[in-house]
């Protein structure tokens, strides 16, 4: 089957990339792959992704499932999976990817793991943060923070299905590079990993799309989009 499903998701690498990247890096479940799509659902957490060749297949694939959030890589399916389970859709977005092998020049020296130490100033920074997923993802030793003169300046991390986000830098240290310092080290970081680097950027976020841009991170042709039921969605 992950033969199946890899063959499937490689036909439209960008767009895909999340999928692939939840498969190569064993964190997720398998629970369907045919020539139509591939649905898989994430361990340790209540996200389901699908990427299937039209609302029919998507319907079909979908039957049963019961989930807080599932992200789909075709938006002409939105509507009708919103209608079969009670989702509301999110804002579409870019897949953007690193997938060059040379890692990235770093720009600042003082890039460390966050302990829990720091969960409640993440929360309280961080745009739509919530403390239980911040402390579980800083458990895991996902969050990084930058220190200009001793404190904490920024931060970014990895969510749980495996994109980089949570880019966030303290109003008071802004314009000053730190926020391209930490990406840089997060897209270092999964390199030294062996994954593909890969985060999801809303598509009215110019700013942002201008930083990746600028680290040379490749863009889908298509746009992916989370549909949620209670969850805020945040990249």
């Amino acid at each position: 089957m992950k033969e199946k499903a890899l063959e499937y998701l490689r036909s439209d690498f960008l767009l895909n990339v999340d999928m692939i990247e939840c498969i190569n890096r064993d964190i997720c479940d398998l629970l369907y792959a045919g020539r139509d799509g591939v649905l898989l659902y994430v361990r340790d957490s209540d996200v389901y992704m699908l990427s299937c060749d039209s609302t029919d297949a998507a319907l079909r694939i979908t039957d049963g499932i019961d989930s807080e959030l599932l992200c789909i890589h075709q938006l002409e399916q939105t509507d009708a999976l919103c209608a079969a389970h009670g989702y509301r859709p999110g804002e579409p977005c870019w897949q953007a990817v690193y997938t060059k092998a040379e890692p990235l020049d770093e720009t600042w020296p003082d890039i460390r793991r966050l302990d829990s130490g720091y969960a409640q100033l993440v929360s309280q920074n961080y745009h739509n943060g919530d403390f239980d997923y911040v402390n579980l993802l800083i458990s895991r030793g996902e969050i990084y923070g930058v220190f200009a003169d001793g404190a904490l300046a920024g931060f970014v991390g990895c969510h749980s299905e495996g994109s980089l986000g949570l880019l966030e830098v303290l109003p008071e240290y802004r314009r000053r590079g730190l926020g391209e310092a930490l990406e840089r080290n997060a897209i270092n970081r999964a390199l030294e990993a062996g994954w593909t680097p890969y985060g999801q950027i809303f598509c009215s976020n110019e700013v942002s799309r201008r930083l990746q841009e600028k680290l040379g991170m490749e863009f889908s042709d298509k746009y992916i989009s989370w549909l949620w039921k209670n969850w805020q969605i945040s990249t």
